[in-house]
């Protein structure tokens, strides 16, 4: 797996394949000319998983999670706690979308990619109208500062999301069921005790 992110380690774990992270070394930044939340979160995934792909033979799965504010910003992680609180006041009151983009390379050789398969999920995320406290008690635990729109539903925002309609494992940051169903298509095996399937 393409990323360092321990919420993807631990919801990848419950499909019940092996694997081993290898960080990728590609520079977001580069895409940042791109402005459509769907195009910037796929592109992101295929980039991050090409890195890895030039140094690692195996399956390759690349992630990436954005927020999209409703006006359709796209928020990633705030640079500090007022970047943060400017983020979770858009998003109160309102109803934004969570994209992830996934890619699976098979990879023959470092640098020979045989197949891949790619795919863009969103889930719509609806949060209460939130006080000046909240969010301030909230930003205050830094939490918000490595989470794409500066909060985490799994951690302490989860008070603040009052309906979600689409994949909730989305939100944190690694859409299950589709990855599941992207390795069946690879035919890699599932829901296996870990030590089965080496992934990469």
């Amino acid at each position: 797996m393409a990323s360092a992110s321990p919420r993807r380690r631990q919801l990848l774990e419950l499909l019940g394949v092996e694997f081993t992270v290898l960080v990728s070394q590609f520079e977001e930044s580069s895409l940042e000319h791109l402005t459509d939340g769907r195009v910037y979160v796929q592109q992101a995934a295929l980039c991050k998983a090409q890195e890895v792909a030039q140094r690692q033979a195996g399956w390759i799965l690349g992630v990436d999670t954005d927020v999209v504010a409703p006006e359709g910003t796209i928020l990633g992680k705030p640079a500090d706690s007022n970047e943060a609180t400017q983020m979770l006041r858009a998003l109160s009151g309102k109803t934004h979308s969570v994209f992830s983009g996934v890619a699976l390379l098979t990879v023959a050789a470092p640098g020979e990619i045989i197949a891949q398969e790619l795919l863009v999920v969103e889930t719509r995320v609806t949060m209460a109208t939130l006080p000046e406290e909240a969010i301030a008690a909230y930003v205050a635990t830094g939490e918000p500062l490595d989470k794409a729109g500066g909060y985490g539903i799994q951690g302490g925002a989860m008070p603040f999301v009052t309906h979600i309609d689409g994949d909730p494992s989305n939100v944190i940051g690694l859409p299950l069921w589709s990855v599941a169903e992207l390795f069946s298509r690879a035919k890699i095996p599932l829901w296996r005790n870990p030590g089965s399937i080496p992934m990469s």
